[in-house]
């Protein structure tokens, strides 16, 4: 069968308060017929219906919880005709406890006789086995909700190639992602920290490229990384796979990884499909 003529499937679980609402609302935008929480049973039976009307089910989304994917997955994995694209969606700890009292909602697991912090172990847990299973791994822990729906659109919307590459800047010092792939340490450059008028600037500021692009240290830098990308990104497609996440930290994640990983969004922008995220930035402008 033609890859056109597949029925493409997002199959997407997560982490109560993760963000499955978010992807279901932007994934229906976009043309997906959304479905949510099947048995496990019936999804050959619901991937036949699919496939014998593809103009209404050619694009669909379905949402299973975590404690159904593994049984789900291995149903469909197998069965052709399908262009499969899991998702697994995870928060911290701590973030989802906000979310949940923010809201008053209360977790699926709470009415069988769970508490609240019970709950969300047991999902944190239940993720972890399930990783090696996802295409794509997303941590909203530190995505606004604005930014989250941007990414999950360009994530599910027509491709420019077969690669997603998702550019993201950190500080060391509050951590590392947890969705990280590739790690780039980028604290052997110049700090502009230790420059008075600069310090309250960010990497997307004239004043901090000027800075940085001075150095020949950043030049080497950059030039080496585009090279170890090109081949990393090259090779990604060429097995397959439709994602890669690139992290570069610094030690408070405001200018020489915001440098960088801008840098690198505008390299590859043109080439792959990509998304950038600034998380220390985003993290004082929720504070502002």
């Amino acid at each position: 069968m033609a890859e056109s003529e597949k029925i493409k499937l997002l199959l997407v679980t997560g982490c109560s308060g993760a963000g499955k609402t978010t992807v279901s609302s932007v994934a229906e935008s976009l043309g997906y017929y959304i479905v949510e929480q099947i048995p496990s049973t019936l999804a050959s039976s619901l991937i036949d219906v699919f496939k014998n009307d593809p103009q209404t089910y050619g694009k669909v989304a379905l949402f299973v919880n975590l404690n159904k994917f593994e049984r789900i997955y291995k149903i469909i994995k197998n069965i052709d005709g399908i262009e499969l694209k899991t998702w697994g969606l995870d928060c911290s700890f701590d973030a989802l406890m906000s979310r949940f009292r923010l809201t008053r909602h209360i977790h699926p697991m709470q009415p069988r006789g769970l508490s609240l912090e019970e709950a969300i172990a047991n999902d944190r847990s239940i993720i972890d086995k399930l990783r090696p299973m996802f295409d794509i791994y997303i941590d909203t822990t530190s995505m606004s909700e604005k930014y989250f729906r941007a990414y999950a659109g360009t994530i599910i919307g027509e491709e420019k190639s077969n690669l997603f590459v998702f550019f993201s800047s950190f500080g060391y010092k509050y951590g590392l992602p947890r969705d990280s792939e590739i790690v780039i340490d980028a604290r052997l450059l110049p700090n502009p920290y230790w420059v008075k008028e600069l310090r309250p600037l960010t990497g997307l500021d004239e004043p901090i490229k000027e800075y940085l692009r001075q150095s020949e240290v950043t030049e080497k830098f950059l030039k080496g990384l585009i090279a170890n990308l090109d081949l990393f990104f090259e090779e990604t497609v060429k097995q397959g796979k439709g994602f890669a996440s690139v992290n570069i930290g610094c030690t408070g994640g405001q200018h020489r990884s915001v440098y960088i990983a801008q840098a690198l969004y505008e390299h590859y922008k043109d080439k792959y499909k990509c998304s950038i995220n600034h998380r220390e930035l985003s993290r004082n402008e929720e504070a502002n």
